[in-house]
């Protein structure tokens, strides 16, 4: 099926100078949205529309758009599925696969470590675990670091646990006042073949504007009751609580749309689809911690990219009133199904207010209150 581009493109198509963008455009909607998710979640259309735009485009433009996008390990699973130059994009795929289950391993011995040194409260997080956790494709992941929440209290016990096992780190600098404090990144340069990064992180989402005290209760005792992923001593989050932290962290870790961009909606995805996710509960910790509509909006966006099938209730709140669509409507464009990413300062100020679901100067003087009497 590997064929030389075709140089004159249609209306429907863009230039190779737009590959360097993270925007690519196919019968006017951004193929990379089908390009993330599960084979098996495509319906047969998308299958077809993905057949298309492979034949359409050719081998080499193809293979600069998920390169550029850097979504290979996601993008290798379909076309191989779909016989898209199977062959090739299998041995690619076959890579990540091999790749991960040295990481697997690698989580295994770090937390069988941290039981010998005492630790109770390490727990992997976000994308990895929801590899793990939603018995998604293991090939499916291509990061060349993995995060893990913790107690500072433990400090001592992991800072040793981990420099037993080669990897060392220092706190992030003053410099990046957002985050100072707030983790520590470790680094082994002879793991997982090239060098692999651990994070630690202490806070439920890196930041330092976000009020985030219920949060961090929250996220304490459900570290105290994390699973075992099966056959190893890693911990991971309970389902819900997974899903509830990492629209967490795309809402306030990376105000919804900034880099990775849409490949952070994926975890969602693959929580929704591949475990029991119990909805009410997750309604009912939005209230309980007064997280406005960042949950909500997280779910709506996930929904419209993927057509993750959540329920309405627990997104119905995101489109309430003008404020909040108008809001939606700044990060996610729905005639081309994209995410919007401006970044700025100033965005992420308004971004982070407009998410209490409250009036912005309410939110912008009670944050200035509570920062003056915390210190």
């Amino acid at each position: 099926m590997r064929k030389n581009a075709n140089k004159n493109l249609t209306r429907n198509r863009v230039t190779s100078k737009s590959f360097k963008t993270r925007n690519t455009y196919y019968q006017d909607s951004d193929i990379t949205s089908l390009l993330v998710r599960d084979v098996n979640s495509l319906t047969l259309e998308e299958k077809n529309n993905v057949k298309s735009f492979y034949a359409d485009y050719g081998f080499d433009e193809v293979k600069n758009v998920v390169t550029s996008n850097q979504i290979i390990p996601f993008s290798a699973h379909i076309f191989m599925t779909l016989n898209c130059d199977k062959e090739y994009w299998h041995k690619r795929h076959d890579f990540f696969i091999k790749k991960n289950k040295k990481i697997i391993s690698l989580l295994d011995l770090v937390f069988a470590r941290m039981e010998e040194y005492g630790c109770k409260s390490l727990t992997l997080t976000e994308n990895f675990a929801v590899v793990l956790s939603s018995n998604s494709c293991i090939g499916c992941f291509g990061s060349g670091d993995v995060d893990l929440s913790a107690d500072i209290s433990e400090i001592n016990e992991i800072v040793s646990g981990l420099n037993s096992l080669g990897f060392y780190g220092k706190k992030q600098p003053k410099s990046i006042g957002e985050y100072t404090g707030q983790s520590i990144q470790f680094y082994n340069s002879k793991a997982i073949d090239d060098g692999f990064w651990i994070n630690v992180i202490w806070k439920p989402v890196t930041r330092a504007f976000l009020v985030q005290d219920k949060y961090e209760t929250r996220l304490t005792n459900d570290r105290l009751i994390a699973k075992l992923v099966t056959n190893t001593k890693i911990r991971v989050l309970n389902d819900t609580s997974l899903m509830y932290f990492c629209a967490l962290h795309i809402a306030s870790g990376h105000y919804y749309t900034l880099t990775p961009g849409l490949r952070l909606y994926v975890d969602i995805d693959r929580l929704a689809r591949g475990c029991n996710i119990n909805w009410d509960d997750i309604l009912r910790w939005v209230e309980e911690d007064n997280a406005g509509i960042r949950i909500a909006v997280v779910m709506y966006l996930s929904h419209k990219l993927f057509k993750t099938p959540i329920p309405k209730k627990v997104f119905e709140k995101a489109l309430k009133n003008k404020r909040n669509n108008n809001f939606v409507k700044y990060l996610y464009n729905s005639k081309i199904n994209q995410i919007q990413s401006k970044s700025s300062k100033l965005r992420r100020l308004y971004v982070e207010l407009a998410s209490d679901d409250k009036n912005l100067i309410y939110s912008l003087i009670s944050r200035v209150v509570k920062l003056v009497f915390s210190k």
